[in-house]
């Protein structure tokens, strides 16, 4: 199935394999078809590049930022950053252990000397760097969290990152073919670390449940997963933010389709319950879930151990989970990982319990 998005105020809409309760029509192919590769060799390549870190509204806290038909004006310049990226191979592109690059739009960006050029958001390699930047940093959360060493290894495998190639403002995965497509119009979906974070999330549940979110409530977990570990991967890489508000989810490119401030796609601290506040859609109703893993996260006060719970639950869930079903997994996976700490399984019950979920 592809999970394909297209945006209004305030939504980032999904067409899954829920077409039968949504309404919309999904080719949906075997689990052959994956295209993503496992990886078995090494990658001891790097290069600086730069990139937003995460996004410009972030870096400096100006909910008056615009797109401007890419243009790279004078505001935005605090937002640039130069970083490392590693993991590549020795190709001169794009292609590393755990993302390889393509793109629709521009010539691919090359790798001189160990260097790629200081592309800002007017060249569309930027948009390519960002991508295979912010892919890698989010596999490397995830390594840090133990998974690949102390835990079962979480996406292992090198995917295809397509730029520019929806044919419009919205992103996908497709878990046929193992790849992530960010889209263009309004700010370009690989300009927000946030919208590039979120679709590698719902690869990290394919790695772990193939076919996942083949129902209502799946598919909301999905989509409240992907918001959360959004900012759990940036909170990690950058901090947390201290001029927007943490729970706001790509606060850059919502500028292009939200009015109020601050721009938010979605928000994961809000007041959402079970089955009071239940829509039957899937990002609107993944605000539940991705509260309940905020509420998690809050409880705990340490994010590393709530993600790794979070994280480690997925492997029981069925691709046909219910809200209770991954709640009760979830808690599972705490008094599995911390069985000398009852209270972090009580604090996980209690955070799914005032959602309603169990």
């Amino acid at each position: 199935m592809a999970h394909t998005f297209s945006r209004s105020r305030r939504s980032l809409f999904c067409a899954t394999a829920l077409s039968g309760l949504l309404g919309i029509v999904v080719a949906v192919t075997g689990p052959g078809a994956a295209t993503a590769r496992s990886v078995t060799t090494t990658f001891p390549a790097s290069a600086r590049g730069t990139v937003f870190f995460p996004n410009p509204v972030q870096e400096t806290g100006l909910q008056s930022l615009t797109d401007r038909k890419d243009s790279d004006y004078a505001a935005l310049q605090p937002a640039y950053r130069r970083v490392t990226l590693t993991d590549l191979d020795r190709s001169g592109s794009l292609t590393g252990r755990w993302v390889r690059v393509k793109s629709a739009t521009g010539a691919p960006a090359r790798i001189e000397g160990g260097q790629l050029p200081a592309y800002h958001r007017d060249a569309d390699q930027f948009e390519q760097v960002m991508g295979y930047y912010w892919v890698t940093t989010a596999h490397h959360y995830l390594s840090s969290l133990g998974f690949g060493s102390d835990l079962r290894a979480v996406n292992n495998r090198q995917i295809e990152l397509r730029i520019n190639q929806f044919g419009g403002d919205n992103s996908s995965f497709d878990e046929n073919k193992a790849n992530i497509r960010l889209g263009k119009g309004g700010v370009d979906d690989a300009e927000d670390a946030e919208v590039v974070v979120h679709e590698y999330g719902h690869s990290v549940q394919d790695s772990q449940v193939p076919g996942f979110g083949t129902n209502l409530e799946a598919g909301s977990i999905g989509e409240g997963f992907g918001d959360y570990f959004a900012v759990a991967v940036t909170d990690w890489a950058t901090g947390v933010p201290t001029k927007t508000p943490e729970a706001c989810v790509a606060d850059w490119d919502s500028t292009s389709y939200t009015r109020d401030t601050p721009h938010c796609l979605r928000r994961l601290d809000g007041t959402k319950t079970y089955p009071a506040d239940v829509v039957g859609e899937v990002h609107a109703d993944g605000e539940i879930w991705s509260a309940a893993l905020y509420d998690i996260r809050r409880r705990l006060a340490d994010p590393r151990k709530a993600d790794r719970i979070i994280v480690d639950a997925q492997f029981a869930f069925a691709a046909d989970t219910s809200f209770q079903d991954a709640a009760l997994a979830t808690v599972a996976a705490a008094r599995r990982l911390y069985p000398t700490q009852p209270a972090t399984a009580a604090a996980v019950r209690q955070a799914f319990t005032a959602r309603g979920l169990l």
